[in-house]
């Protein structure tokens, strides 16, 4: 068996380390120059820098074993510390009863808790529907948190109002099932031995940033005998009798690789990879790639002249006067990111891909990045400075309205090639956490040595919080 993996992101990666593992012959292809796809790092002045606050947590204590497997047990643990800065002032995120209690003024706490009261109330005659982001939060929150914690920070990041928002992304961004649920959580902590929430601790590489991960899987998957070819972008998959019967590469040299597999994993974008099929699809299918959109993000890092900005692994800013909707200190990650005097600070503004915002240059990102920042108070003017910018096209899938019924037609699509698999956030159009990507890479490779189907499309899929 050859298995030609499309992808070097962490789903791609971890399928071909577990079957190179088994002794099965694997091609990874990729177009970057680096393996791990958005959970990459970089060396720039002396910093590892990566695409804002990655991080490994799980409940599943195999894939924690899994995760110090590839790194060689250099592994750092860190208790996270997120925030949400609203109306001057920082509170805990995920939200926490008595420190919202402590820091609302005391009539916006009155207006909230009334709000709370109404709108349970009104569900006992009349149930609000979880047809949108914007329905899910209200009936959970009320009107006061909703727009304070919730709907201004969701708006802004999309670029698009709640209303046209799956419900699907609030379940998956908000931990909590109501502020009843906040308030009981905070005055009974969790029992010795309860686990009541993923992400109160996680791991992360000891050195070399998140993509110390990636830079692993390709090292280890090459040194069993499997390929991990990058530069090395797919330009058609020329499909007969319904399987895909060669996969045709672009190499850095200008000239064709065509590989012959005898099943294909892939985990790049999904509507990428049905553009690279021949026969090309249908007018059905076409359409619905074009209803599939992606956020992108502009990532600004500014070098600080202080050994700290905050004790935050990261903090978000939702008011709709910045620009900046989340930062994130990669030094709080592992002390080996940033030297000991300085540190870096990594801005993200959401966009479209071509708006005012992605043609933005480091000059012009870091003067944004610094005046958002001095506005909030977490840094003073003059001792900042632009040092690096990034761009990623595919990070975010946008959640509207229609996007299952799309991406249904994708998948469909998909499945009439019968050696294809599609899986991992970007296969599948999938908002989830790396260590998802990973569990679905790893199930993905054990249908494949194991000939029955393990599930990998359920990793992820529930209504659950991903946060």
């Amino acid at each position: 068996m050859h298995v030609v993996v499309l992808g070097a992101g962490l789903a791609g990666l971890s399928t071909a380390y577990e079957l190179a593992k088994a002794g099965t012959r694997v091609t990874v292809v990729e177009r970057d120059d680096f393996a791990g796809g958005m959970a990459c790092s970089w060396q720039k002045g002396g910093y590892w820098l990566d695409h804002g606050p990655h991080r490994f947590h799980s409940r599943d204590e195999e894939l924690v074993r899994h995760f110090y497997e590839v790194l060689d047990n250099e592994v750092v643990i860190r208790d996270r510390m997120s925030r949400i800065y609203m109306q001057g002032k920082f509170f805990d995120y995920p939200l926490k009863a008595m420190n919202v209690l402590k820091s609302l003024p005391p009539g916006l706490l009155v207006r909230a808790c009334w709000d709370y009261a109404w709108i349970r109330s009104v569900q006992l005659f009349k149930k609000i529907p979880d047809d949108n982001f914007e329905n899910w939060v209200l009936k959970r929150f009320g009107r006061t948190l909703y727009e304070m914690f919730f709907g201004t920070y969701t708006s802004k990041a999309w670029k698009m109002p709640c209303t046209e928002i799956s419900a699907d992304w609030a379940s998956q961004r908000i931990s909590q099932a109501n502020l009843w649920d906040t308030i009981v959580k905070t005055l009974n902590p969790p029992r010795e031995g309860e686990v009541r929430s993923l992400v109160s601790e996680f791991w992360y590489p000891a050195d070399g940033g998140i993509g110390q991960l990636g830079r692993k899987y390709a090292q280890k998957v090459r040194e069993m005998g499997g390929e991990v070819l990058l530069e090395s972008p797919v330009e058609r998959i020329e499909v007969e009798g319904g399987l895909a019967k060669r996969v045709v590469c672009r190499q850095k040299d200008g000239s064709e690789l065509v590989l012959e597999p005898t099943e294909v994993v892939n985990t790049i974008p999904l509507q990428r990879l049905l553009e690279t099929l021949r026969p090309a699809v249908g007018p059905e299918v076409k359409e619905s790639i074009s209803k599939l959109r992606h956020l992108g993000i502009v990532f600004v890092y500014l070098e600080v002249d202080q050994p700290s900005l905050s004790p935050d692994h990261w903090v978000y800013l939702p008011e709709k006067h910045l620009t900046i909707h989340r930062i994130s200190e990669f030094k709080n990650f592992s002390d080996n990111s940033a030297p000991g005097d300085k540190t870096v600070v990594c801005c993200e503004i959401t966009c479209n891909v071509g708006d005012e915002h992605w043609n933005l240059t480091l000059e012009e990102g870091a003067k944004i990045a610094e005046r958002d920042l001095v506005t909030v108070g977490l840094l003073k003017h003059g001792i900042s400075r632009g040092v690096d910018i990034h761009k990623l096209p595919y990070a975010y899938p946008v959640y509207d309205l229609t996007y299952k019924e799309n991406l249904e037609v994708l998948k469909q699509a998909a499945r009439k090639v019968k050696n294809l698999r599609t899986t991992g956030r970007q296969g599948l159009y999938r908002y989830n956490n790396m260590d998802h990507s990973i569990a679905m890479g790893r199930r993905t490779a054990k249908t494949l040595l194991k000939g029955s189907d393990s599930r990998a499309d359920e990793v992820a899929a529930g209504q659950e919080y991903f946060g």
